[in-house]
C-alpha cells in the first residue's frame, strides 16, 4: 500500500493491479506516471481498477490518454446475506457442484473460455493450487444440464473479511434464461454464509445485472478495468 494507491500482486507474481486510488487533479498525472514506470521496469502489464466515484472526475480520460485499454463498464453490486432471501435456499440444485477435485477443473475451464472468449489457464492453475493446499478461500462451481457443464462461477472468501466476492459467473448462450446462472449464485451464497461472510459483492456485466437486481443485489457504483501493457 502506497500513500496514493494500493497495489495488488497474485501469489505467483504473474498478475498485477492497482485496486484502489486516492488522487486529486493536482497529483493524478504524476501518480499514474509513477505506476507506469514501476510496471514498465517489471516488464509487466497491470490493471487499474477504476470506480465511478474515483477522483479526479476525468481519471478515466487521463488513463486512456496514457495508453490504458479501457474495458467494459461493470456494475459493482452488493447483497446483504442477513436478508436470507428465499432464492438462497429454494434454488438448491444437485446439478450445481463445488469444484473439489483437479479433474473437475477442465469442465470449469471449458465453459468459462466459451462464455468469455479468453484463455483460463491462470484461473485453472489458481483453482488447482487451492485444491492441493486444502484451501476453501477460492472455489469454483459448475452447473450441469445432464452431463453437460453449462454455467460456472467462483467464490472468494477470507476469514478476516465480511465480504465474499463472486467472480467469473457466466452461462453458455444456449442455456441462458433457464436458471443456471441463478443456481450458481445461490450455491456460492450458501457457502459464503457458511464461511461467515455478511455480504456478497460482484462486478456485474450488463447481461448479469438485471438477474442480480431481481435477486435483491444493490447497485453501489460502476467500475472499469483499465489495462496498461508494456510496448
Amino acid at each position: 500500500m502506497l500513500p496514493r494507491v494500493t497495489r495488488w500482486r497474485s501469489g505467483d507474481g504473474s498478475h498485477h493491479a492497482v485496486i484502489f486510488s486516492s488522487l486529486d487533479k493536482d497529483c493524478a498525472d504524476a501518480v499514474i506516471d509513477e505506476q507506469i514506470a514501476h510496471y514498465r521496469e517489471l516488464v509487466s502489464e497491470f490493471e487499474w481498477k477504476l470506480y465511478a466515484h474515483d477522483k479526479p472526475d476525468d481519471l478515466l480520460s487521463r488513463l486512456r490518454r496514457r495508453g490504458f485499454e479501457i474495458g467494459p463498464r461493470e456494475a459493482f453490486m452488493v447483497f446483504d446475506l442477513s436478508n436470507r432471501a428465499e432464492w438462497i435456499h429454494d434454488s438448491v440444485d444437485p446439478a450445481v457442484i463445488r469444484v473439489e477435485r483437479e479433474d473437475q477443473i477442465a469442465d470449469y475451464r471449458r465453459v468459462a473460455e466459451a462464455v468469455f472468449d479468453k484463455d483460463y489457464a491462470f484461473t485453472y492453475g489458481e483453482l488447482a493450487e487451492a485444491i492441493r493446499a486444502g484451501s476453501t478461500d477460492h472455489v469454483g462451481y459448475i452447473a450441469y444440464d445432464g452431463r453437460e457443464p453449462v454455467s460456472v462461477g467462483r467464490l472468494y472468501t477470507h476469514p478476516q473479511s465480511w465480504f465474499a466476492g463472486l467472480y467469473g459467473g457466466g452461462t453458455l448462450s444456449s442455456h441462458r434464461g433457464k436458471g443456471f446462472y441463478r443456481a450458481v449464485v445461490a450455491a456460492r451464497a450458501r457457502d459464503a454464509i457458511a464461511a461467515g461472510a455478511k455480504y456478497l459483492s460482484v462486478d456485474a456485466l450488463p447481461t448479469s445485472r438485471p438477474i442480480l437486481e431481481r435477486m435483491g443485489f444493490q447497485w453501489l457504483t460502476d467500475t472499469w478495468p483499465c489495462v496498461w501493457k508494456p510496448s
